[in-house]
């Protein structure tokens, strides 16, 4: 799964929101965990199995109290979403007022998730990446040469 692209989209008056086929063609699996996003005011969407296979459950007995707490706010903050047939997820409405998402989005695909923005802030995130953008490109993939497989059957 590679999730890419942005997408400027709208939540009806129904907090519902369209899912670009683009998107729901490459899964296979038609529901979402929302959860707060690691950036302030944006809204993480994660495949269904896909979260729960990046989620191991530990014998909470070996957790730490910030932890395992973390772990209860995390848990009681997520909401599991299905497509409609039309391709809609229904965003619950604490979690957008907690977020403070609006009505006018973005949704970005994140390798392996999908964010949701406020369009506003997007666009003000997106401008200031492009002001800097050969200088955090070239950190980040320096970065993330790390992570990468190396080659079998080469020597350094």
């Amino acid at each position: 799964m590679f999730l890419v692209g942005t997408y400027e989209l709208v939540i009806d008056a129904k907090n519902r929101l369209s899912v670009p086929f683009n998107i729901r063609r490459k899964l296979d699996e038609h529901s979402f965990y929302a959860l707060p996003g690691g950036r302030p005011r944006t809204l993480a969407l994660y495949p269904e199995s896909y979260f729960e296979k990046l989620r191991p459950v530990p014998p909470v007995e070996s957790l730490s109290d910030t932890t395992q707490a973390w772990r209860q706010f995390e848990y009681s903050q997520c909401a599991l979403l299905e497509t409609d047939n039309q391709g809609r997820i229904l965003l619950p409405d604490r979690l957008l007022k907690r977020a403070g998402i609006e009505k006018e989005v973005t949704l970005i695909g994140v390798q392996d998730h999908l964010e949701l923005w406020n369009r506003r802030d997007f666009e003000e995130f997106e401008n200031s990446q492009w002001e800097h953008l050969a200088e955090n490109r070239a950190r980040a993939l320096q970065e993330l040469r790390a992570f990468a497989p190396q080659p079998s059957g080469l020597q350094a």
